[in-house]
């Protein structure tokens, strides 16, 4: 009887991830040519009238998911990762981390009571694809799978060769 009862709850727990895994769904931008993975539980909410991205929220843990694409001015992508990692600490944020290449961009800040964590990745004509997820401290650990598995998603349409790192 142990054995088994202790069968079920190995069973119960390797399913568990599997099962999140699956409930991941695609969002793709055809405007900006993206697309990224979203996670369990998050609901799409407002998208942007022109087209450039989407917002989610997830309301049982009280986080916020923005994607979107945009037009850096000249194309030069890292001054526009620059000007954005600027306007978080106009608005009260404290840059944690930052990485910029010519490719890829990781940022992320905190204020008050909530983290954000923050991806962009440079596309084929110029333009560049972001995603940024807010989130409380308390849950910082628990969204670490999140970001990791968002930030290999966060790719360019197929048939674009970006910059290289």
């Amino acid at each position: 009887m142990r054995s088994a009862l202790i069968t079920s709850l190995l069973t119960a727990a390797l399913a568990s991830p599997s099962a999140a895994y699956d409930d991941w769904h695609p969002y793709a931008n055809p405007r900006f040519g993206y697309t990224v993975d979203i996670p369990p539980g998050f609901e799409m909410g407002p998208q942007a009238a022109n087209g450039e991205g989407a917002e989610f929220r997830s309301g049982d843990v009280g986080a916020t998911l923005m994607v979107f694409g945009t037009h850096p001015l000249d194309g030069d992508f890292e001054t526009d990762v620059a000007e954005r990692i600027g306007y978080e600490k106009q608005g009260g944020w404290r840059i944690i981390f930052s990485r910029v290449t010519p490719a890829w961009a990781s940022f992320s800040g905190a204020h008050e009571s909530d983290v954000f964590y923050a991806r962009a990745i440079a596309l084929c004509d110029g333009s560049a694809a972001y995603f940024r997820l807010q989130y409380r401290k308390s849950k910082l650990t628990s969204f670490d799978g999140v970001i990791s598995r968002m930030a290999a998603a966060l790719r360019p349409s197929e048939g674009c060769q970006p910059a290289s790192d």
